[in-house]
This record gives structure tokens, sequence and C-alpha cells, in this order.
């Protein structure tokens, strides 16, 4: 496992976007999904019971994109960033067969009480919508 040195505070510009991330969903992922969230309800693992109640087909619960973001942004701010708040909207499940791409743009930065703050618009295209995902993050940079 590499370890990502920190992000220096000198480094980070306000409207600057953050590369993206691009994640593959497959069947596996959703059985790593389940396994790992323990979500166990139906949705994320049977498909026509999916597909019955209006799902396009077995979907990532809120839990895997929490993760997904959590590594998206220790990628760019360092292993040592610490994630302060953290608000996800999902607007448009992703199932397999699709593309995850995971983008952000720094909002803002601050000092505050000693802290090194920054606060990122985050968006997630699944390949059917643009705006998949919603999300917004408090991030401390250390």
């Amino acid at each position: 496992m590499t370890l990502h040195p920190s992000l220096a505070w000198n480094e980070i510009r306000i409207g600057s976007a953050i590369a993206p991330l691009v994640f593959d969903v497959t069947y596996s992922t959703l059985a790593r999904d389940v396994a790992g969230t323990r979500d166990l309800y139906r949705i994320h693992h049977d498909p026509p019971f999916a597909t019955a109640n209006g799902a396009p087909n077995i979907f990532l619960n809120a839990m895997w994109y929490q993760g997904l973001i959590g590594r998206y942004i220790t990628d760019w701010a360092g292993y040592e960033a610490f994630l302060r708040k953290l608000n996800v909207k999902i607007r448009s499940h992703g199932c397999p067969g699709d593309t995850l791409t995971v983008g952000a743009t720094i909002q803002s930065r601050a000092e505050v009480d000693g802290k090194l703050l920054v606060d990122l618009d985050i968006r997630i295209d699944n390949g059917r919508r643009a705006d998949a995902i919603v999300a917004v993050a408090t991030v401390e940079i250390v």
C-alpha cells in the first residue's frame, strides 16, 4: 500500500477541480458492498426484486458511496486528512455495468480555531446521470 503525503495548504486553490476517479461497478462490487456493509436488503443483491420495485437493477447503498468519497478525499488530500463533515444526496443509483466518475471542486478554504479546513463540492456521474450523487464535504488538512 502506498501512503500519500499530505497536501500542502498553499497548493489549495478555490475553484480548482480535483482530478477525477473512475470506478467500474460490477456484480462483484455489489457482492462486496452487501458483505462489507451488512446491508442485506434484497434490493442490493436480488435483481428480480430490484426491478420489481422500480430500480433498473441491484444498486450500491449509501454507505458504499460514503466509503468511495472517503477514498477520493484521501487520494487527493493525503492519508492524514480528516473528514470533518459529509452530506450525501443520492439522485440515481449505481448499478452493475455503470462507470462512476467522481470529481470535485474546491469551494472554500479557511483556518478555523487552528484547523485548516477545505470545503468540497463532490459530484459522481454514473453514466446515466451527471449528478447521480452530490456531496458536500469539509476536510481538515493535516
